[in-house]
């Protein structure tokens, strides 16, 4: 299965416009900004425009992802038609969606004004080897976990339109019961112990979990098999038990995937899931 990764994307804030509001079929929105930014894009002003609705989409950064739930999304400029053809500025004008073309250029502007890279374009940086258009149509069922972090963190998405963005990895499940039961193992302990050794070390510790995972010996879902139906009812419980945990409106990612995964272990689902996670990979 493949898990493409989508690089940065247009994150955006609604404004209201005006005593009466602005227009709900195009609202006006204005650029996140960030005090991670770099310059020259840190000394830049946002870019401000109205787009059509249908161009604003949830969108899934790595701190958006904790264990079993989905946290603190956000709200993106996301130029993707439903085939997953990805528009231009001129593009977009000539569909007729006079909105995105004023957000598009003026974006496309600052991008050839102040970018490094050479003669790419602002929408193949966006659609780098095709991260964005690949996500079209969306899946109904997929499974999505972080790229970096200490503690592992994977949750389920269900019929969901949001666009998976920086730091994320996801993959598409034929049906719900798939989708739990590689979530369950993703957010596992136990597989993040069983290749740790081939982690990269940095000053915090092991890193780069994302990419020794997949070493594991993990067998297909197959629900004719007990254990995978258990594993997948246990990811299920989970994940309910997660969306319960109060989590501090300003507590950071990192400190939101532990109070979530003390809480799974306080309750007994994780030591459930550990022992039958163990048992998979044992064969």
């Amino acid at each position: 299965m493949a898990f493409p990764l989508l690089r940065a994307r247009a994150r955006t804030e609604r404004q209201v416009v005006g005593r009466l509001g602005g227009d709900p079929t195009a609202p006006y929105v204005v650029s996140r900004r960030s005090t991670q930014e770099k310059q020259p894009w840190k000394s830049l002003p946002a870019i401000e425009h109205r787009v059509e609705v249908e161009f604003l989409r949830t969108v899934l950064l790595g701190e958006s992802i904790l264990p079993y739930r989905v946290f603190n999304p956000f709200e993106g400029v996301i130029s993707a038609m439903p085939n997953g053809t990805v528009l231009d500025a001129q593009a977009a004008a000539n569909r007729g969606y006079s909105g995105l073309h004023g957000y598009l250029s003026a974006a496309e502007s600052v991008w050839n004004e102040n970018s490094e890279s050479g003669t790419m374009k602002l929408v193949q940086r966006w659609n780098y080897h095709n991260e964005l258009g690949a996500q079209f149509p969306i899946p109904e069922f997929r499974v999505v976990y972080a790229a970096s972090g200490t503690i592992p963190a994977a949750c389920a998405l269900r019929q969901s339109s949001a666009v998976i963005e920086h730091g994320l990895y996801w993959a598409s499940a034929t049906t719900q019961a798939e989708c739990d039961y590689l979530v369950s193992i993703l957010n596992s302990e136990t597989a993040r112990e069983r290749v740790a050794a081939l982690q990269a070390r940095g000053q915090w510790g092991a890193r780069h979990f994302d990419k020794v995972v997949f070493t594991l010996p993990i067998p297909p879902f197959d629900s004719s098999i007990p254990l995978h139906v258990e594993l997948a009812e246990a990811a299920r419980e989970a994940e309910r038990f997660a969306s319960t945990v109060a989590i501090p409106e300003s507590v950071k990612f990192q400190r939101a995937r532990k109070l979530i995964r003390d809480a799974l272990i306080a309750d007994g689902i994780v030591p459930r899931i550990e022992m039958m996670v163990a048992r998979l990979l044992d064969g």
